[in-house]
C-alpha cells in the first residue's frame, strides 16, 4: 500500500499545541506502513495546504450576524434553530434556538488556532527539512506561506474576539493570545490588540520578503506576494493607518497592470477562474461545503450551513432583501453572486456560477476599495472617487458615473465606499468586520426577524409568531465572547464580559 501523509492534531484545548512530541527524533520516524511523518519539502508543503488552506467554513458563518442574511420565513422553526444564536446576536451564541450546543464559536476558535499551530510548526522546523538545502527557493515560498497563514488567522481572531482597533486604546485593550510556538504552556493571557496587530504586520512583511526571495511561480492555490500585499493593506485599513493602506494598495495595483476584470463583459463566465487577471489567490474545498454524500456525489445548490438539513433544495437562510435592494438595476454582480432556490436568493460565491476553483478568494477589486476608503479618510475625496469609478466601470452595464455621489465631502465618500465594499465583497467574510469597525463614523442598526413556523410534515409551515431582534449601533455584541470550553480549561484567560442580552420583540401573526 502506498504511504500517505497523516497529520495528527490533538487539540486538548483550542490553544493546546497540535503536535505532542516526545522528542524531535521520535517525531521524524516512520511509524507504520500507512503513516509518514513530514520530513521532506513536499511533505511539509502538503501538510500546510491540507491542514491550513482547505477548510473555509468559518469564512461564511460570520454572515449570519450581518445585514446581508435573513431567514426564509415559512421554513419550520426547527430547521432554523441551529444558527439562531448567531443570527440574533445572543449573549451565548453557543446555544441553538432549542438550547442545545452549537458548534459555531468553537469552530472559529479551534480552526484558526489550528492554522496558527500549523504555521508555527513549519516555521520552527524549517531547518529540519531534509532536502531544504537543494530547494532554497521552495523553502522561501513555504516560509512565506506559513507567515501568511498565521497573519490571516490572527487577523480573523482579533476581529472576532476583541474590540475593533482604536489607535487611542489599542495598547491597553485586551486582544487574543499570541501563540509563539508549539510547546505546551499551562497559562495563557490575552495580548493587547496592538500586540496582535503588530504580529499580523510583522508576519505579512516577512511573507512578502520571503516571496520576493523565492523564484517559485506557484499556482493560485498558493498565497503569494500579491495576496500578502492585499491582506496588509486591509490590516492597515483596520488600524486607521491611512497612508500605509494607500501605499500598500498602490504597490499591489502597480503589480497588476492588467487591472480589474470586466465582469460586465463576462456574464457567462465564472469570476473565480483561471484567466481572470483580477484573481490573486484562491483556497478552500468547495466539496466540503456543498456535498453531503461524497461517495454518491450528491450535491446541493445551497451551501450546507444555509439550507434545511433534510432538503437539498430549501434554504433556511438566504440573501437579505436589504442587500438585494442596494444594487442598481444595471449592476451585473447579482447575476453572478446569487441564485434562486425555491423562491429565495442564496449566495453563489461557492457555486460554479461564481467559482471554478476554491471556496474563498482574494481579488484585486478589494485593493481599489481599500485605497479608496483610506484616501477618503485622509480627505482625498477625488482620489477615492477615481478608484470607485474604475471599479464601477467594470461592474455596471451602462452608465456608472451617475451612481457616484455628487458630494465630495470626505465622510460621505467614505460611506459610499463602505456601501460598495458590501456590494462587491458580500459573503466573503468582510461585512461583519466592516460593520464593527465603522460604528463611529457610519453607525447602523441591524434588524433580524425570526419566525416561528410549524408544519405537520415537510419543511414549510405556517407562521404563528415572529420575533424582531435589533443590534443597536455600537453594541458590545459586535465582539464575541470566548468559547466556554476555553475559559473552563484556562480560567486565567480574561473573558470579554461585556455582551448584553438582546431580547426579541414578539409580533403575533
Amino acid at each position: 500500500m502506498k504511504n500517505k501523509l497523516v497529520y495528527t492534531f490533538t487539540l486538548l484545548t483550542f490553544l493546546t499545541p497540535a503536535f505532542l512530541l516526545s522528542s524531535c527524533s521520535d517525531f521524524l520516524k516512520e511509524e507504520d506502513k500507512d503513516k509518514v511523518i513530514p520530513r521532506t519539502m513536499e511533505q511539509f508543503e502538503s501538510m500546510l495546504h491540507r491542514e491550513g488552506f482547505l477548510d473555509v467554513t468559518w469564512f461564511y458563518k460570520s454572515e449570519f450576524m450581518t445585514d446581508d442574511v435573513e431567514e426564509n420565513t415559512p421554513v419550520v422553526t426547527t430547521a432554523k434553530n441551529r444558527y439562531k444564536g448567531m443570527y440574533t446576536w445572543q449573549y451565548d451564541i453557543e446555544r441553538t434556538g432549542e438550547g442545545d450546543f452549537a458548534d459555531g464559536n468553537n469552530d472559529v476558535w479551534g480552526k484558526l488556532y489550528n492554522d496558527i499551530l500549523v504555521a508555527n510548526y513549519i516555521l520552527e522546523r524549517l531547518a529540519d527539512i531534509v532536502d531544504a538545502d537543494t530547494k532554497a527557493s521552495r523553502k522561501a515560498q513555504l516560509e512565506g506561506e506559513a507567515h501568511y497563514l498565521r497573519a490571516l488567522a490572527y487577523l480573523e481572531l482579533v476581529n472576532v474576539y476583541a474590540e475593533p482597533y482604536d489607535p487611542a486604546t489599542a495598547s491597553s485593550m485586551p486582544g487574543i493570545p499570541l501563540r509563539e510556538g508549539t510547546g505546551i504552556t499551562s497559562q495563557y493571557r490575552r495580548n493587547t490588540v496592538a500586540e496582535v496587530y503588530a504580529q499580523v504586520e510583522a508576519d505579512l512583511l516577512a511573507a512578502i520578503q520571503r516571496f520576493d526571495q523565492s523564484a517559485q511561480q506557484p499556482s493560485l492555490w498558493h498565497p503569494n506576494k500579491k495576496a500578502a500585499l492585499l491582506l496588509l493593506s486591509r490590516t492597515y485599513l483596520y488600524m486607521n493607518e491611512w497612508q500605509k493602506a494607500v501605499s500598500t494598495a498602490s504597490d499591489l495595483i502597480t503589480l497588476c497592470p492588467q487591472g480589474l476584470y470586466a465582469m460586465n463583459r463576462n456574464l457567462t463566465s465564472s469570476v473565480v477562474r483561471l484567466g481572470n487577471p483580477e484573481l490573486l489567490h484562491t483556497w478552500g474545498e468547495i466539496a466540503g461545503t456543498l456535498v453531503d454524500n461524497v461517495m454518491e456525489g450528491v450535491q446541493s445548490e445551497i451551501p450546507k450551513i444555509y439550507r434545511v438539513e433534510t432538503s437539498f433544495s430549501t434554504a433556511a437562510y438566504g440573501v437579505s432583501s436589504d442587500l438585494l435592494s442596494r444594487y442598481s438595476p444595471n449592476d451585473v454582480r447579482p447575476l453572478l453572486y446569487f441564485h434562486a432556490s425555491d423562491g429565495m436568493m442564496v449566495t453563489a460565491k461557492w457555486h460554479p456560477q461564481f467559482t471554478q476553483l476554491g471556496g474563498h478568494s482574494l481579488r484585486l477589486s478589494e485593493a481599489y476599495l481599500n485605497r479608496a476608503e483610506a484616501n477618503a479618510a485622509l480627505g482625498n475625496a477625488d482620489a477615492a472617487l477615481a478608484d470607485m469609478a474604475t471599479l464601477l466601470s467594470k461592474r455596471i452595464d451602462g452608465d456608472y458615473a451617475s451612481l457616484l455621489p455628487a458630494s465630495h465631502d470626505p465622510l460621505e465618500v467614505r460611506r459610499f465606499v463602505l456601501d460598495q465594499r458590501r456590494l462587491e465583497l458580500c459573503f466573503e467574510n468582510q461585512r461583519w468586520f466592516d460593520l464593527r469597525r465603522s460604528q463611529s463614523w457610519y453607525p447602523k442598526q441591524v434588524m433580524h426577524v425570526f419566525s416561528y413556523s410549524a408544519s405537520a410534515s415537510g419543511t414549510m409551515g405556517t407562521v404563528n409568531q415572529t420575533e424582531v431582534y435589533t443590534l443597536r449601533p455600537g453594541s458590545p455584541n459586535y465582539t464575541i465572547e470566548l468559547p466556554l470550553a476555553e475559559t473552563v480549561v484556562n480560567p486565567n484567560i480574561e473573558p470579554y464580559g461585556k455582551r448584553e442580552q438582546i431580547v426579541g420583540v414578539k409580533q403575533d401573526k
